[in-house]
């Protein structure tokens, strides 16, 4: 009589065990990075991943991160895929931008397997010629965050440089030049993931300002300054993107349905760093 309860527990330590040994392929939800009305580029990472052999992690163990990234384009009501991009490491939407008029990708994505960590570096990928990635060295440089200009020519980017135990020192905003691959460096006294801090691209290109708790800075014509007149609002940085425009979502995978979103409207400009307000 006591057999079956003793197979019943083997058994089930027993699919334990295969369940904390195989690993089984997953994925996110894709997600949207909206570039006009009329295209788009859809974000899904996946990865492989077994459940822990620790029960207190809450989590499953999960390795070998890609990304895999979709143009999209509206013809009438049909959608229809361009071109796909194979990315080796994870990637978040909030860091992933198709310039409309250009066709170039860019993004900041994952070195390790470590997901949403500051392990990452700039990658570009062009219409025409070679993709390239940024930085190629240090590899203690950390990417805050980035901003392409709105005409596609410049890439904005936050940096410091990191020690093993995570603290940041060389504050700088960079500005990297995709079609010669080189960027000019401007020093920051600080930065951190606060709202108090952010950056912000004009309209036509010209100008970058950069938010801190007691200034605006600008780069405007190579030149860092501090500026009277600024945005109200500095979310989202640039004018594509997927904070660029309101919420879009894939509707139906077959047959394959996409709702763009509008896009936000263009800040106002202000004098008075108590007149920013919280970005929509």
């Amino acid at each position: 009589m006591k057999t079956l309860p003793i197979l019943l527990v083997s058994t089930l330590a027993l699919t334990l065990t295969c369940s904390q040994m195989i690993w089984r392929e997953a994925y996110l939800q894709k997600e949207v990075s909206t570039s006009s009305n009329r295209a788009a580029v859809t974000v899904q990472v996946r990865y492989l991943e077994k459940d822990s052999w620790n029960p207190l992690n809450g989590t499953t163990d999960k390795k070998n991160y890609t990304s895999k990234i979709e143009l999209l384009e509206l013809d009438g009501k049909t959608v229809k895929i361009k071109k796909t991009w194979e990315i080796p490491s994870w990637t978040l939407a909030d860091s992933v931008f198709f310039h409309p008029e250009n066709r170039s990708l860019i993004l900041l994505h994952g070195k390790n397997d470590e997901y949403g960590s500051f392990h990452q570096k700039l990658s570009v990928y062009p219409e025409a010629g070679n993709s390239f990635s940024y930085p190629a060295t240090p590899e203690n440089l950390v990417i805050f965050q980035i901003s392409p200009s709105p005409n596609g020519k410049q890439i904005a980017m936050i940096t410091a440089i990191s020690d093993e135990n995570w603290e940041f020192s060389e504050f700088e905003l960079r500005i990297l030049d995709p079609a010669t691959t080189l960027a000019k460096s401007y020093p920051l006294s600080f930065w951190t993931a606060l709202p108090l801090y952010g950056m912000r691209w004009s309209s036509d290109s010209s100008v970058l300002f950069v938010r801190t708790p007691d200034r605006i800075l600008t780069v405007a014509d190579g030149n860092l300054g501090q500026s009277k007149s600024f945005p109200d609002c500095f979310s989202p940085s640039t004018s594509y993107g997927k904070n660029a425009f309101t919420d879009s979502f894939i509707e139906s995978e077959s047959p394959l349905s996409i709702r763009l979103g509008s896009k936000k409207a263009d800040p106002k400009m202000i004098g008075s760093i108590d007149q920013i307000r919280p970005c929509p």
